[in-house]
């Protein structure tokens, strides 16, 4: 359906092209100015790194400041597709910015805003000029569009989204029409995605539609997608802060049966992926503190009765994110993310969970439980959310805090300390710096080798699980699992940026007729400078005539070698203390 437009702006196009590294936001398109930055009168604490966990019941949005009052909005999400005016989350979002930022009314101008993932609850629900006569629009989309549109008229200097998918005009019409449920348009072209709706259809339209429609004045030549063919982008928040996309896509994650990847197009298939598994990751340091996000990513293999699958992200995030002094827990603190190993590789000291009145068990008992186990604070934007656990077991909110509201995260001492403000006052932490480094600071030699699958029969790849038992994470990029002499080639590099945090695991997938099944073999952790070879672990495994399907592993974490054992064994995951 072709519609008038609606306004006629001269506005640069459309910046889709990641930067190789430290990206800073788009200057302000002409036609429309900065709203106000952030000022030294707002609220926020200067010369440290601020987060706030804002209730959006629900849903979830948060915004980082920076030292020097740069801006970071994470999300912002709606619990009703229809909610329209001041009774939004957007409106109390957008009045908790002016506080914050001292910006007596008016918009306020955000330097960067990262949508997560393509759901309602952490995106609001994009309007559409097409919806005429009844006007629709929430969530982010209320809030950066111009009052002229019925919008906040926040700006913003740069727009960040996973390659979901973008704008096609395939009729021809200069239009992005969504269609409907029943009719739906055909104009989107899918990148990265699983599971689709009508949410992610209006926002692929409103980021990626077409120049000169009224309500993308406020961020049209400003959407930077997070693509898998270009470097991911490191936000300037300003001295001292770094802040680091670390996961999007689905990428370098494999779906359950070890062959097929979470990333591309899987909108067609019968069992998609969860939107929720394309979420972005986003790692932020301030000296020693250290805070990890990344929307609603899974911690297992399990397929959902609304027909789509998780898929364990967390199992990569635990290499990216490394230790952590603050987390803000994934899936609303779902059963089916926040995982015991996820946890116990990141150990942070606080965790916060986004969720308000629900029916989904959000947070789970495990999901608690976990948190606790590594002895971390637990903050909640509502207690109670649910208050059934999917078990059927009344959810225990035993010494978890904040009842109702906002939370605020400031560090002290340039990140040296940070404190918690909540409903019931505040709580002060030393930040804990053992095995905080990001991946710098541990002894690569001590990596050991700790479990590989070898000549699997049927579908899947070989596989070799490299173990970090020092107290700090380890840096492994650029070094080498290799199998040569008897196997299928040279050295494979581990890459760059991979980090095995503390007590940790990390699983390279080698392919297939890498690792020898007919004779006896040494599979080694090295590292390789000038042509010298430098061992610092090795297995020799021997077999008397061909196998397959045989996983060789240590007795625990780092313990002596087992006998062989089926290849039916979950990668990444702490060995049995015995052969089974």
């Amino acid at each position: 359906m072709h519609r008038p437009r609606l306004a006629a702006l001269l506005l640069i196009g459309a910046a889709l092209a990641a930067p190789a590294t430290l990206i800073t936001p788009t200057p302000a398109v002409a036609a429309v100015a900065d709203a106000p930055h952030c000022s030294t009168s707002g609220t926020w604490r200067q010369g440290e790194l601020n987060v706030y966990w804002f209730d959006v019941e629900q849903g979830d949005s948060q915004l980082v400041v920076g030292p020097t009052g740069k801006t970071l909005l994470i999300d912002l999400g709606e619990t009703a597709w229809n909610s329209t005016g001041s009774s939004t989350e957007a409106t109390s979002v957008a009045a908790q910015i002016r506080s914050i930022c001292g910006v007596a009314s008016g918009p306020v101008h955000l330097d960067y805003v990262m949508a997560s993932h393509h759901h309602l609850d952490h995106i609001g629900y994009p309007g559409n000029p097409n919806d005429a006569p009844t006007a629709y629009g929430n969530g982010l989309y209320q809030l950066l569009t111009p009052p002229a549109v019925g919008g906040l008229g926040f700006t913003v200097g740069q727009v960040l989204d996973h390659d979901g998918g973008i704008w096609t005009d395939s009729n021809g019409d200069k239009d992005c029409d969504v269609g409907t449920t029943a009719a739906p348009s055909t104009e989107t072209a899918w990148h990265n995605v699983g599971t689709t709706s009508q949410t992610s259809k209006r926002w692929i339209c409103w980021l990626y539609g077409p120049s000169g429609q009224a309500d993308r004045a406020d961020i049209d030549g400003k959407v930077l997608r997070v693509t898998n063919t270009a470097a991911w982008p490191t936000l300037d928040l300003g001295t001292g802060v770094t802040s680091a996309v670390v996961e999007a896509n689905g990428k370098d994650v494999k779906e359950a049966d070890g062959v097929t990847p979470v990333s591309g197009d899987h909108s067609a298939d019968a069992l998609p992926p969860s939107e929720n598994d394309y979420s972005i990751g986003l790692r932020t340091t301030f000296g020693p503190f250290v805070y990890g996000t990344a929307g609603d990513s899974d911690g297992e293999y399990a397929t959902s009765a609304n027909s789509y699958t998780y898929n364990n992200i967390e199992a990569l995030l635990s290499t990216k994110m490394g230790a952590l002094n603050a987390l803000r827990a994934n899936h609303h603190g779902s059963g089916h993310s926040s995982s015991d190993a996820y946890l116990n590789a990141t150990r942070p000291q606080v965790g916060f969970i986004s969720c308000g009145a629900n029916s989904f068990g959000h947070p789970g008992n495990r999901t608690l439980n976990a948190f606790r186990a590594v002895g971390a604070d637990i903050f909640l934007a509502n207690d109670p959310c649910d208050t059934t656990d999917p078990s059927g077991a009344p959810i225990d909110y035993t010494g978890t805090f904040n009842h109702n509201g906002t939370v605020h995260l400031a560090t002290t001492g340039a990140g040296a300390g940070f404190t918690v403000d909540y409903d019931g006052g505040t709580k002060t932490y030393a930040t804990r710096t053992a095995g905080s480094g990001g991946g710098s600071t541990g002894d690569p030699s001590k990596v050991e080798v700790n479990e590989f699958l070898m000549a699997p029969s049927g579908t899947g790849t070989e596989w070799v699980e490299l173990y970090n038992p020092t107290t700090s994470p380890v840096d492994i990029g650029g070094y080498y699992v290799d199998d040569v002499a008897g196997g299928g080639g040279a050295p494979k590099a581990v890459p760059a940026g991979t980090t095995i945090p503390a007590g940790g695991r990390w699983v390279m997938d080698v392919g297939t007729g890498y690792l020898n099944n007919t004779g006896s073999e040494s599979v080694r952790f090295l590292k390789i400078a000038g042509g010298v070879e430098t061992v610092y672990d090795s297995y020799t495994y021997s077999l008397g005539s061909t196998q397959y399907d045989k996983v060789f592993h240590r007795t625990s974490d780092g313990g002596a070698w087992c006998s062989t054992i089926s290849a039916n064994v979950t990668k990444g995951t702490a060995n049995p203390a015995t052969c089974p």
